[in-house]
């Protein structure tokens, strides 16, 4: 058989694709490698949501020139946003690229691989395509947990984000057609399945009838042999009281939800072109945590935006501080080609970011540390993983509301199981603890 390197970037939705892209392949006889110089199939996987992560993709593809060179017959494709966002580029950039295809062509990326090889030429795919549900995964891929795609693009148009034009408009699969690819996969030995979409919480508005990821919830929740279920990620625009009650009441429902601020000031969310102020995503965690009182928030911080004052980013750190989160993504602004932010006045000085960046990681990082330390001593449910990183004696799964715990499982539990683990040690990424005594309650954190 031939074989398939797969290199991906950037989001789950990027790491979702790649097992698609594997499963796909799969049936054109091509095996996963982890040996590049091995491959007969070399595909970058790319994210354009950030400068830096497109300088890895052509640092990369300099790296395998010398491959190349010495095994022409290698095919080299790039796939994914930057595919779409910079195919001119990066055939410029890079000649030893064979393949440029975006997001809508992964349903015919073996038809692709396969007229590059027969023509001897190089191609490009970056147009619209119908959305296509495709449920192919390598069989390396994850048994015990899986991504799901519900919903695919953007409308949103922040000034500062490329996500409508990598992956265009927002398109809602059916529900039939979701319910019938997490059956496969709990038939399969999943145990949890993560929802996916640009923005999750608009799920199904685009469907006739519409519907809502509330609706589908439910429906997920059906499944038998299901343990849980995640999203993610939200916008705040989107976040209604029918979904907050859904969190609340849908047993599987994980008590953890990724809900991005990207600024605490209200004049640069409006720049941001966000749809909301400080004050209404400030009553939405208060809605949060009034339905559900410990669940835990992650969220995405940019810090200097452009036009962003010193004023605004202490407003920033101040609502961060206020939500107290669990767990928080910061990050530099970064222009990409073709926003309005890019060619917004006011661009801010890079050290200027890094300053703004430490110190805002430093409030996110006490927050985080106060909500682990209410953990210790306590029993929470933890679906285990497999063997921990740390010692392979041990085991290690996830709460619901997604730490990491590290336990000596005795001999009584195995993967996939839910089990009860009392946590006698919060350390900086981790929890450790012991299997509880006996199955008691899980209490109210969980």
């Amino acid at each position: 058989m031939a074989k398939l390197h797969l290199i991906t970037y950037g989001c789950q939705m990027n790491e979702y694709d790649s097992e698609r892209v594997a499963g796909l392949l799969k049936s054109r006889q091509y095996d996963l490698t982890e040996d590049e110089s091995d491959a007969d199939l070399i595909l970058l996987n790319t994210c354009a949501i950030r400068e830096k992560a497109e300088d890895k993709v052509f640092s990369r593809l300099g790296q395998l020139r010398a491959l190349k060179q010495r095994r022409p017959d290698v095919v080299i494709g790039v796939m994914g946003c930057m595919a779409q966002l910079h195919q001119a580029e990066i055939q410029r950039r890079a000649p030893i690229v064979d393949l440029v295809f975006g997001s809508p062509a992964i349903a015919r990326v073996g038809e692709l691989v396969e007229a590059v090889r027969q023509g001897r030429r190089r191609i490009l795919d970056t147009g619209e395509a119908p959305l296509v549900k495709i449920t192919a995964r390598p069989a390396s891929a994850s048994r015990l947990k899986a991504y799901v795609t519900v919903m695919e693009g953007c409308e949103k148009h922040c000034t500062f984000c490329v996500v409508p034009t990598t992956r265009g408009r927002e398109r809602s699969h059916a529900p039939a057609t979701i319910l019938d690819e997490i059956r496969g996969l709990v038939a399969e030995g999943c145990r949890e399945v993560t929802l996916l979409g640009q923005t999750v919480n608009a799920y199904g508005r685009d469907l006739t009838p519409p519907t809502d990821l509330a609706v589908l919830f439910a429906q997920v929740d059906a499944i038998e042999g299901l343990a849980r279920i995640r999203f993610t990620t939200s916008n705040p625009y989107n976040l209604t009281a029918r979904l907050i009650a859904a969190i609340r009441d849908v047993p599987k429902v994980c008590e953890y939800f990724h809900l991005p601020l990207q600024s605490g000031s209200d004049r640069v969310l409006a720049a941001m072109n966000r749809g909301y102020t400080r004050g209404e995503y400030l009553r939405l965690v208060d809605a949060l945590r009034e339905a559900v009182p410990d669940i835990a928030l992650s969220t995405d911080v940019i810090v200097g935006f452009p036009g962003e004052t010193e004023e605004d980013f202490r407003a920033t750190l101040e609502a961060a501080a206020a939500v107290g989160y669990d767990n928080a993504f910061v990050f530099r602004y970064s222009p990409r080609p073709g926003t309005p932010a890019a060619a917004m006045p006011g661009q801010i000085a890079p050290e200027v970011k890094a300053e703004r960046n430490a110190r805002l990681l430093e409030v996110t990082r006490r927050s985080a540390a106060a909500r682990s330390d209410r953990l210790a001593g306590r029993t929470v449910e933890v679906l285990v993983d497999g063997a921990s990183r740390k010692s392979a004696r041990e085991l290690s799964g996830r709460t619901r509301c997604n730490r990491v715990v590290n336990f000596d499982g005795q001999g009584r539990v195995a993967p996939g199981d839910l089990v009860h683990a009392v946590i006698d040690e919060v350390l900086p990424h981790s929890l450790r603890g012991h299997l509880a005594p006996s199955e008691e309650a899980v209490c109210s954190w969980r």
